[in-house]
C-alpha cells in the first residue's frame, strides 16, 4: 500500500458574524477513487477577539468541530480517525465571534487501496 500526505492549508482574514454563521474557506478535499483517507491532525490559530470555530463537513454534514479561544492556537492529533471512502468530499468552514486572521493546517493521510 502506498501512502500520500495531503495538506489543506490557508492563512486568511475572517469576518466575525457569530458562531452560528459559518463561512466557507474554499478548502475542500475529495478522496480519489482507489483510495481511502483519514484526517490525522488539525492545527489552527486565530487572532480574532472572540471564539473561532473551524468545522469539517463531510457530504455537507458536520463531521468535527475545532473551537479556538480568542487569540488562541490549537493542535489536535486525532485519536479517532474516521475512514473516508472513495468519493467522499470534505469541506472546511469557519465561524467567529470577532474578526481577525486564521492560520489553518489540516493533515490528511491518503491510502492507495488499488
Amino acid at each position: 500500500m502506498a501512502y500520500t500526505t495531503v495538506l489543506l492549508q490557508t492563512i486568511t482574514k475572517i469576518e466575525g458574524e457569530g458562531l452560528n454563521s459559518p463561512q466557507p474557506l474554499n478548502l475542500t478535499y475529495t478522496v480519489p477513487q482507489g483510495c481511502t483517507a483519514g484526517i490525522q491532525y488539525v492545527r489552527a490559530g486565530s487572532t480574532g477577539t472572540g471564539m473561532t470555530n473551524v468545522t469539517l463537513l463531510k457530504k455537507g454534514k458536520v463531521m468535527r468541530y475545532f473551537p479556538i479561544a480568542a487569540g488562541g492556537v490549537i493542535h489536535v492529533p486525532l485519536a479517532i480517525v474516521d475512514e473516508l471512502a472513495p468519493g467522499t468530499a470534505v469541506e472546511v468552514v469557519v465561524a467567529a465571534e470577532g474578526s481577525g486572521t486564521l492560520i489553518l493546517d489540516i493533515g490528511i493521510l491518503e491510502v492507495n487501496t488499488a
